[in-house]
């Protein structure tokens, strides 16, 4: 989103053409449709608007400011997921209905492996890991625990469940927490990298042979080119 709108087409294009990953927020319209967007209301022409009580009829009637169209999951996933057979998808849910809508949707399309779904809630990744026992499922640690030991994150649930991926922000991804995530065998992602000194920082961490496993930036450009100047340096 630090180039196009978020949660649109043509940022997801810039992110395919670029060869990363598709990031999108997901919620469930009224008449049973997932759609890509952030907040669960918005205003428009003044007016308050909530995604679950319209129908997508009646999201696309709307004139947005910035002209946006507000895409279906179907719709991401039809346009992209042959173009690169690499490419991955990670969709952050609104609660655990748009999850299990989520992971039907992904098996119809043979896409189970391509696929990870976020969420803060573990009560709701539980109902989520019940329902389907190979959906690959990312916790998001909630931004006000500072440090990850086990009293504060609860790894034997995190092994229980099948989640083998913890996604951080970005401020909380110092190394004292990056090397406590590795040492319970858990892979790390950390969101909300948009500035060049953390990319920098990340990119150049290894501890143990091991890093960081997956960033999400609103500038991926910025990234691949910070990442392929670290690399290059590190094979000097």
């Amino acid at each position: 989103m630090g180039r196009y709108l978020e949660n649109t087409m043509e940022g997801f294009r810039k992110a395919v053409n670029l060869g990363v990953g598709i990031e999108s927020d997901v919620q469930l319209t009224r008449d049973n449709n997932l759609v890509c967007f952030h907040d669960k209301s918005f205003k428009v022409a003044g007016k308050w608007h909530d995604i679950s009580k319209m129908n997508l009829e009646e999201i696309r009637s709307l004139k947005f400011v910035d002209k946006r169209v507000i895409p279906t999951v179907p719709e991401l996933l039809q346009t992209f997921m042959n173009e690169n057979s690499n490419l991955r998808f990670s969709f952050d849910i609104r609660s655990s209905l748009v999850g299990i809508k989520l992971i039907n949707l992904i098996l119809q399309y043979n896409l189970l492996h391509r696929v990870e779904i976020t969420d803060r809630r573990l009560p709701i990744l539980k109902k989520l890991r019940k329902y389907h026992e190979e959906a690959n499922l990312v916790h998001t640690v909630p931004e006000k625990i500072k440090n990850f030991d086990d009293k504060k994150l609860d790894f034997a649930l995190l092994e229980e469940l099948k989640i083998d991926t913890l996604n951080i922000v970005s401020w909380r991804a110092n190394p004292k927490n990056l090397k406590s995530i590795i040492d319970n065998g858990i892979n790390c992602y950390v969101w909300g990298v948009n500035n060049k000194s953390r990319m920098k920082r990340l990119f150049s961490f290894n501890y143990q042979n091991k890093g960081v496993s997956a960033i999400y930036t609103d500038y991926p450009d910025t990234a691949l080119k910070i990442e392929a100047q670290i690399l290059g340096e590190t094979l000097k």
